[in-house]
C-alpha cells in the first residue's frame, strides 16, 4: 500500500439490525474508478480469518463504511493472502 491510503470498515449485515462483523481495513485504489485494494489492519488471527472466509463464501457482499460515515455497498474477493482483499462497488440500482 501507498502514502493514499484510507482507513474504512467492512460490515457484513445479516439484516437491517444485525451487523454480524465489522473488520478494519486500509484501502488503496485498485483497478477501476470503483474498486479497491484492502488489507485487514490489524491482522485477524486464525479464527477470525476463517469467520470473515465463511462469510464472503455465504454472501460476498458488504458494506464498506470510510471514515467520514459514508457507505457503499461492495462485492469481496479474496486477493492472495488471507489478509488482502480485492472490493468492487456494486451498481445501485
Amino acid at each position: 500500500m501507498d502514502g493514499n491510503e484510507d482507513k474504512a470498515h467492512l460490515e457484513w449485515w445479516a439484516n437491517r439490525s444485525s451487523c454480524l462483523a465489522r473488520i478494519p481495513v486500509r484501502l488503496a485504489a485498485g483497478p477501476g474508478s470503483r474498486a479497491w485494494d484492502a488489507v485487514v489492519s490489524p491482522p485477524l488471527d486464525r479464527g477470525a480469518r476463517e469467520d470473515m472466509q465463511f462469510l464472503i463464501e455465504a454472501s460476498p457482499y458488504f458494506t464498506l463504511r470510510f471514515g467520514d460515515d459514508s457507505v457503499t455497498e461492495v462485492e469481496v474477493e479474496r486477493a492472495g493472502d488471507p489478509g488482502r482483499l480485492r472490493l468492487s462497488a456494486v451498481p445501485e440500482v
